[in-house]
């Protein structure tokens, strides 16, 4: 470092004067020396009222000036003066241990000491004051009587002036190793004080530069912020490696390693010299030099790296190509998505993961849907142990297909305690595994990830209900996860104890959004994932009233359970419930016995179920049919030009021609809802024509076609119609 003054830029001037801020009322005059009444040369120094530094003048060293910090209750800085001349090196160290954020200046003297502290904001004076004070008495336990406490600033009331650096070539700021920080250097180590291993890069020299660049590269990939590597490497005092720069860059050498805490404050006191340092704290976005001047006052979550501009949008113009849903498992899987599995506690959700992860790996189908694309699954499963998924899995092999091996099926158990996010009370963090999980996805190519059940991936003070923890938690950690390795990841997720599937009028009837909301917890959950599948154990109610008759196995209620596509961002989920038996998989062990297993596999129920949907839906047709004169009755009042009359118009005309109308023990609002229900199951249904159209609802001999509407727009009872044309071509027209 030459002998020169730092800088005589007209931009570092402004810097300085957001870095240092004072009592613009005051400035401290400091010209020249005079001699005292003995005789003594001291300093001519005076205040002048009524004007602010000249900061111009004072960083070119024609007017050596300082003031005062406390600026009507505020500041935004703190100063202790330390009257003794002190080897730099020993200085800086123990300045480092009273506090890492202190940044020392020789005094104008060029052998003393300023100690500085710096804040990104404007506070209180009486708390900067406090802080002061504390700083100041631990210099004292250092230097005793060296310490000029009269000039420990700011204080809460009270002109006290000190001289503002910059002004000579000898009021030079040090680094912690104590050596000399050119205007640049400090100005980086000023903005990213709050994150040591950062700022330990200003003025660096060796041994170990490679090492700290290798690791703060590590720090700066995990934040995202690789783009101020080059800004790192410039602030290394005299640091000129394009070759150690290029691995990093072009090899990644970087990417195998993870920094935390400890490993920061380890080569922070190898740097330094001690082990009483700081630990990281939250990452302050770099700021340009000229973009400090609006930004140096600023919360350090408002400091940016450069100038703000307006957001990219995007024209949609009709003629662009339209790409192809980069579908996993059609209906069931997206890429860069969540799909969860939810069900009670013992309903078979972890054999139904082990059984879907082993289709991925395998391209085995899974229930009729076929895997679009193979790929390496981890099966994270905190309530089982990596023996038990090797069972479930043998079984799947047993069960479902042969393993060719192209892929593989990776696990982690109950065993291998795992969390992934820990929670404060202020904030969610990623812990060290879950950079650990980041770089096992990269190093075995993982396509899939499963994690059952996701509440156990996560400590700390969390709470399910809240929408704000389970937001932070699948938004900002889980489903990243997938967007690492361009896959999907899959969770298990507990239930309410909620119906998903009931009987009415003899007639099964699957309830997707029961299903959909019966997951436990926030509905962040569920607005955060693409796909919800549910699983419902079969009631003995069910059981007894649509399939018991017709099973002969010997098996009962207990041995089956439906899986109803609750949510679909992208497709109508299917009305009907697949129903699956539990079936026992005996797996050879080591040692000669066998352990037994459960597995899914389809049944004769959904066909039954089908049958007996398809025969009620028969029956409401043909009775639809019945009812066309009284409809055409209701189309005649309402005028030849009528083309729809409102259901409950229908209902009305209906409700007294039933036959229990005049048993008393039979409520009206009941026959209402079965001639509704009739009604609506009756005239939606479908059906092909030799020519090819799709013809709705019911065709009845004058001509028409009459079938249900209904109108989502439309306020108050009146949205559900009858509706007719004269025939299906024109129909279709029409609309």
């Amino acid at each position: 470092m030459s002998g020169e003054a730092h800088t005589s830029s007209v931009v570092d001037a402004g810097i300085i004067s957001e870095i240092f801020k004072h009592d613009t009322n005051n400035v401290l005059i400091w010209n020249g020396f005079k001699k005292d009444s003995k005789g003594v040369e001291i300093k001519n120094q005076y205040w002048k009222n009524g004007q602010s530094i000249d900061w111009e003048a004072h960083i070119k060293g024609t007017l050596k000036q300082g003031g005062c910090l406390n600026r009507n209750g505020v500041a935004n800085c703190l100063v202790v003066d330390v009257d003794k001349e002190i080897d730099p090196v020993e200085f800086c160290r123990e300045a480092y241990a009273v506090d890492p954020l202190i940044i020392p200046f020789r005094s104008p003297s060029g052998t003393k000491w300023h100690a500085w502290k710096f804040f990104h904001k404007d506070m209180p004076v009486a708390e900067v004051a406090a802080n002061a004070k504390k700083i100041e008495k631990q210099f004292k336990k250092l230097y005793g009587n060296k310490v000029d406490v009269d000039k420990t600033q700011p204080t809460i009331s009270g002109q006290i002036g000190i001289n503002f650096p910059f002004s000579s070539s000898a009021q030079y700021p040090y680094s912690p190793q104590g050596n000399k920080l050119s205007f640049k250097q400090f100005t980086f180590k000023y903005r990213f004080q709050h994150h040591p291993l950062i700022a330990i890069a200003a003025g660096l020299t060796e041994p170990g530069r490679h090492k700290t660049l290798l690791l703060i590269a590590s720090y700066l990939n995990q934040k995202n912020k690789m783009k101020f590597l080059d800004e790192v490497i410039g602030a290394m005092d005299g640091l000129d490696d394009e070759y150690y720069r290029k691995r990093i860059l072009d090899k990644k050498i970087h990417e195998k390693y993870k920094v935390g805490a400890v490993a920061i404050q380890k080569r922070i006191a190898e740097i330094v010299g001690h082990e009483d340092v700081a630990e990281e704290k939250e990452y302050v976005a770099g700021v340009s030099e000229p973009n400090i001047l609006a930004a140096v006052n600023a919360t350090i979550e408002d400091i940016i790296d450069e100038p703000l501009q307006p957001l990219e949008i995007f024209e949609h113009t009709g003629l662009e190509p339209i790409q192809k849903r980069p579908w996993l498992m059609h209906g069931l899987l997206l890429e860069n998505a969540l799909t969860l599995l939810v069900g009670q506690p013992g309903v078979g959700k972890t054999m139904m993961l082990h059984m879907l992860g082993y289709s991925l790996a395998t391209g085995n189908d899974f229930f009729g849907k076929k895997v679009e694309c193979r790929g390496n699954v981890l099966g994270l499963f905190a309530e089982e142990t990596s023996n038990e998924s090797a069972i479930r899995w043998t079984a799947c092999k047993q069960k479902m297909g042969k393993n060719d091996g192209k892929f593989k099926l990776y696990r982690r158990g109950l065993e291998h305690d795992l969390k992934l996010v820990k929670f404060g009370k202020e904030e969610a963090r990623a812990t060290e595994q879950y950079k650990q999980l980041e770089l096992t996805i990269k190093e075995k190519n993982i396509k899939y990830i499963i994690v059952d059940p996701l509440i156990s991936f996560q400590s700390g003070s969390y709470n399910e209900n809240d929408n704000q923890n389970m937001d932070a938690y699948v938004k900002n950690y889980i489903i990243p996860l997938a967007l690492n390795m361009s896959g999907a990841v899959i969770a298990g997720h507990h239930t309410n104890k909620m119906s998903m599937v009931s009987s009415q009028d003899n007639e099964l009837l699957v309830d997707n959004q029961n299903a959909l909301m019966a997951a436990r917890g926030a509905s962040a959950l569920i607005g955060a994932a693409r796909f919800v599948v549910a699983l419902q154990p079969m009631t003995k109610k069910l059981w007894d009233q649509f399939f018991a008759e017709h099973i002969t196995d010997g098996s009962n209620f207990i041995h089956y359970t439906g899986m109803i596509e609750a949510k679909s961002n992208y497709n109508m989920v299917e009305a009907d419930i697949m129903w699956l038996k539990k079936e026992t998989v005996e797996i050879p062990t080591d040692d000669g016995f066998t352990e037994s297993t459960g597995i899914y596999a389809t049944t004769e129920l959904n066909k039954v179920t089908k049958a007996k949907n398809r025969l009620k839906a028969a029956k409401n047709l043909a009775w639809c049919r019945a009812q066309i004169p009284t409809i055409q009755k209701l189309f005649t009042k309402a005028g030849d030009e009528a083309d729809q009359i409102t259901l409950n118009s229908i209902v009305t005309e209906l409700v007294p021609l039933e036959a229990d109308f005049a048993d008393e023990k039979v409520l009206e609002a009941t026959i209402k809802t079965r001639v509704r229900r009739k009604l609506e199951n009756g005239f939606s249904g479908k059906e092909e024509t030799k020519d090819g159209y799709q013809m709705e609802g019911v065709e009845a001999d004058d001509g028409y076609n009459y079938w249900l509407k209904r109108d989502h727009g439309s306020k108050g009872a009146a949205k559900v119609f009858i509706t007719r044309y004269i025939d299906f071509k024109r129909k279709n027209a029409a609309r």
